[in-house]
């Protein structure tokens, strides 16, 4: 079945198809009254293929996709990033994933994560009270639970100190944990960190965080997840929005998240500011996403069928 995305890039390469750049169909036998080409005459005005006329199909449609997206950013103004990677087949895109964002609640997933991992390194488990406000701070976002959990972390140091292991570069850890400014391809480095099997978190502790990222508020479950098929069967997200200062008062919407699904493992960040109302930034943000994972989903199917 292909979703909503793969039918856009369908129509994309008709589009292209039609001005004479990817390929060509085979047409019928014309038939020109009084001239010698007609019905019996067995002339077959078959045009030719892109391959013999020296199209790279795949290589056009690789092309379009970062375009497509960045063109859809720009035309909302230009305020927001994403970066994906498909963990099997290694596929990514990535636009303005460089660009700085105040994280808001997305950071609440840093903090988890860095919980579980200074546990490991103490060789000690989450306590049942850490655990009420782990589900706390993941499935509703809750504030006074991630506070909590950001004290028992060691506030910024201790963040930052975990973000180097996993990897981060950009990242700036704040003092009030929602302040935090990051960027798309940092979250997308810190979820290929603590995704990874042979990363530093472990399969216990990447289940359990996992576990509770499935089992997110639905008024919540906005931006990542609006990129996912009927085949999925893993949709796991944080997401973080509010308004912001930097932003003039307008609204930052965040959202970090994987989506399995046969054949597919991709992780996802797409962040955005500037949002005259919370509800455009989460369109805006499944929007995103949805054109990013579906181009690639697109790729993957042009690929297979090449």
């Amino acid at each position: 079945m292909r979703d909503a995305a793969a039918v856009a890039w369908i129509g994309l390469v008709a589009t292209i198809t039609l001005a004479g750049c990817l390929h060509f169909t085979k047409a019928p036998a014309a038939h020109i009254v009084g001239g010698s080409t007609g019905p019996g005459s067995g002339t077959d005005s078959t045009t030719a293929s892109a391959e013999s006329i020296g199209f790279d199909v795949k290589s056009v449609v690789n092309a379009a996709l970062p375009a497509e997206v960045t063109s859809y950013i720009k035309g909302r103004g230009g305020n927001a990033g994403v970066a994906v990677v498909d963990r099997t087949t290694g596929a990514t895109i990535s636009i303005n994933a460089n660009r700085t964002f105040q994280t808001a609640s997305i950071v609440k997933f840093d903090i988890l994560a860095t919980r579980l991992y200074q546990h490991q390194r103490s060789n000690t488990s989450m306590s049942s009270s850490e655990k009420s406000l782990a589900f706390k701070m993941i499935t509703q976002s809750d504030n006074n639970a991630a506070s909590a959990l950001f004290a028992m972390d060691g506030r910024a140091s201790g963040l930052t100190a975990a973000n180097q292991v996993f990897g981060l570069k950009a990242t700036r850890v704040a003092s009030a944990w929602g302040l935090t400014h990051t960027t798309p391809a940092d979250q997308l480095r810190l979820l290929t960190s603590v995704m990874d099997p042979k990363g530093p978190i472990t399969e216990s502790n990447r289940n359990y965080l996992l576990s509770l990222m499935s089992r997110v508020e639905p008024d919540q479950r906005w931006g990542v997840p609006a990129a996912a098929t009927s085949d999925a069967t893993g949709v796991y997200n944080k997401n973080g929005w509010d308004t912001m200062t930097a932003y003039g008062g307008q609204w930052g919407d965040n959202s970090i998240g994987r989506i399995i699904e046969p054949e597919h493992d991709w992780l996802v960040a797409v962040m955005s500011n500037h949002n005259r109302t919370d509800n455009v930034g989460h369109a805006l943000d499944g929007h995103i996403a949805t054109l990013a994972v579906g181009g690639l989903r697109f790729q993957a199917q042009l690929t297979a069928s090449t």
